[in-house]
Protein backbone atom coordinates (compact mmCIF):
# COMPACT_ATOMS: atom_id res chain seq x y z
CA UNK A 1 0.00 0.00 0.00
CA UNK A 2 2.91 2.52 -1.13
CA UNK A 3 0.78 5.20 -2.17
CA UNK A 4 -1.65 5.48 0.83
CA UNK A 5 1.61 5.16 3.14
CA UNK A 6 3.02 8.24 1.25
CA UNK A 7 0.38 10.21 1.72
CA UNK A 8 -0.14 9.25 5.55
CA UNK A 9 3.57 10.15 5.92
CA UNK A 10 3.36 13.36 4.06
CA UNK A 11 0.54 14.49 6.01
CA UNK A 12 2.01 12.74 9.46
CA UNK A 13 -0.05 11.79 12.71
CA UNK A 14 -2.41 14.80 13.20
CA UNK A 15 -2.93 15.37 9.85
CA UNK A 16 -0.64 18.30 9.45
CA UNK A 17 1.04 19.04 6.27
CA UNK A 18 5.29 18.31 6.54
CA UNK A 19 5.63 19.89 2.80
CA UNK A 20 6.21 23.55 2.08
CA UNK A 21 3.65 26.11 1.22
CA UNK A 22 4.37 25.61 -2.65
CA UNK A 23 3.99 21.81 -2.47
CA UNK A 24 1.13 22.22 -0.74
CA UNK A 25 -0.44 24.18 -3.49
CA UNK A 26 1.16 21.70 -6.22
CA UNK A 27 -0.93 19.32 -4.28
CA UNK A 28 -3.64 21.27 -3.81
CA UNK A 29 -4.04 22.17 -7.91
CA UNK A 30 -3.31 18.08 -8.47
CA UNK A 31 -6.23 17.36 -7.12
CA UNK A 32 -8.75 19.98 -8.36
CA UNK A 33 -7.06 18.96 -11.62
CA UNK A 34 -7.84 15.12 -10.54
CA UNK A 35 -11.68 16.14 -9.55
CA UNK A 36 -12.53 18.48 -12.95
CA UNK A 37 -9.35 18.81 -15.54
CA UNK A 38 -10.81 22.27 -16.34
CA UNK A 39 -10.80 23.81 -12.90
CA UNK A 40 -10.94 27.08 -12.57
CA UNK A 41 -9.17 29.50 -10.10
CA UNK A 42 -12.55 29.64 -7.63
CA UNK A 43 -12.41 25.49 -7.62
CA UNK A 44 -8.67 26.03 -7.05
CA UNK A 45 -9.14 28.17 -3.67
CA UNK A 46 -12.06 26.39 -2.46
CA UNK A 47 -9.72 22.87 -2.43
CA UNK A 48 -7.22 24.70 -0.97
CA UNK A 49 -10.12 26.32 1.97
CA UNK A 50 -11.37 22.61 2.50
CA UNK A 51 -8.19 20.49 2.52
CA UNK A 52 -7.23 23.13 5.17
CA UNK A 53 -10.63 22.54 7.54
CA UNK A 54 -9.09 18.80 7.77
CA UNK A 55 -5.71 19.36 8.39
CA UNK A 56 -3.01 21.62 9.43
CA UNK A 57 -0.69 23.48 6.82
CA UNK A 58 1.75 26.09 7.62
CA UNK A 59 0.68 28.55 4.64
CA UNK A 60 3.98 31.08 5.78
CA UNK A 61 5.09 33.59 4.36
CA UNK A 62 2.08 33.49 2.55
CA UNK A 63 -0.91 35.11 4.69
CA UNK A 64 -3.61 32.41 3.50
CA UNK A 65 -4.38 30.08 0.43
CA UNK A 66 -5.15 32.63 -1.50
CA UNK A 67 -2.44 34.87 -1.26
CA UNK A 68 -0.12 31.51 -1.61
CA UNK A 69 -2.43 30.71 -4.80
CA UNK A 70 -1.99 34.09 -6.50
CA UNK A 71 1.76 34.53 -5.61
CA UNK A 72 3.34 31.14 -5.05
CA UNK A 73 5.09 28.83 -7.43
CA UNK A 74 4.04 25.67 -7.24
CA UNK A 75 6.62 22.86 -6.71
CA UNK A 76 5.57 19.63 -7.94
CA UNK A 77 8.42 17.35 -6.67
CA UNK A 78 5.45 15.85 -4.16
CA UNK A 79 2.87 15.72 -7.36
CA UNK A 80 5.39 13.59 -9.16
CA UNK A 81 6.21 10.93 -6.84
CA UNK A 82 1.98 10.96 -5.82
CA UNK A 83 0.90 10.61 -9.12
CA UNK A 84 3.94 8.03 -9.97
CA UNK A 85 2.13 5.76 -7.46
CA UNK A 86 -1.12 6.44 -7.56
CA UNK A 87 -0.48 4.93 -11.51
CA UNK A 88 1.68 1.68 -10.77
CA UNK A 89 -1.73 1.06 -7.94
CA UNK A 90 -3.74 1.55 -10.82
CA UNK A 91 -1.93 -0.88 -13.14
CA UNK A 92 -1.28 -3.52 -10.55
CA UNK A 93 -5.60 -3.34 -9.59
CA UNK A 94 -5.65 -3.38 -13.49
CA UNK A 95 -3.40 -6.48 -14.02
CA UNK A 96 -5.13 -8.49 -10.57
CA UNK A 97 -8.52 -7.82 -12.40
CA UNK A 98 -7.44 -8.57 -16.13
CA UNK A 99 -5.86 -12.19 -14.57
CA UNK A 100 -8.76 -12.68 -12.09
CA UNK A 101 -11.77 -11.22 -13.51
CA UNK A 102 -13.68 -7.93 -12.35
CA UNK A 103 -14.57 -9.39 -8.92
CA UNK A 104 -10.99 -10.29 -8.28
CA UNK A 105 -9.43 -10.17 -4.68
CA UNK A 106 -7.33 -6.73 -4.42
CA UNK A 107 -5.98 -7.39 -1.44
CA UNK A 108 -4.35 -3.99 0.04
CA UNK A 109 -4.81 -2.26 -3.41
CA UNK A 110 -8.74 -1.94 -2.38
CA UNK A 111 -8.11 1.14 -0.42
CA UNK A 112 -12.42 0.62 0.59
CA UNK A 113 -12.00 -2.95 1.95
CA UNK A 114 -8.13 -3.17 2.99
CA UNK A 115 -7.58 -2.85 6.72
CA UNK A 116 -4.03 -1.43 6.14
CA UNK A 117 -3.17 1.48 8.23
CA UNK A 118 -2.87 3.50 4.70
CA UNK A 119 -6.32 2.64 3.60
CA UNK A 120 -7.92 3.28 6.66
CA UNK A 121 -5.85 6.79 7.00
CA UNK A 122 -7.41 7.20 3.82
CA UNK A 123 -10.91 6.87 4.32
CA UNK A 124 -10.94 8.98 7.71
CA UNK A 125 -9.45 11.63 5.41
CA UNK A 126 -12.10 11.25 2.80
CA UNK A 127 -14.73 10.68 5.14
CA UNK A 128 -13.83 13.85 7.01
CA UNK A 129 -13.57 16.08 3.41
CA UNK A 130 -17.21 15.13 3.35
CA UNK A 131 -18.46 17.18 5.32
CA UNK A 132 -17.17 20.32 4.12
CA UNK A 133 -17.47 18.97 0.35
CA UNK A 134 -20.86 17.88 -1.60
CA UNK A 135 -21.12 14.90 -3.36
CA UNK A 136 -23.30 13.29 -5.74
CA UNK A 137 -26.11 11.17 -3.52
CA UNK A 138 -24.27 7.74 -5.34
CA UNK A 139 -21.09 9.13 -3.80
CA UNK A 140 -22.29 9.97 -0.59
CA UNK A 141 -23.85 6.63 -0.19
CA UNK A 142 -20.87 5.19 -0.69
CA UNK A 143 -18.73 7.35 2.06
CA UNK A 144 -21.67 6.85 4.33
CA UNK A 145 -21.22 2.97 4.48
CA UNK A 146 -17.46 3.69 5.54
Amino acid sequence: MGFLSFIAKLLGLGRRWNGTPEQYLAMVQYMAHKNDPEYGAKDLLQWGEVMQKVMKVNLKPYHDFRDLAENGTPDYSLVEKVDGKMKALESRRDLKQAIYGPNADLGDDDVIQSNDQGAVFARKLVKDLSKHVQFSEEEQRKLDEL
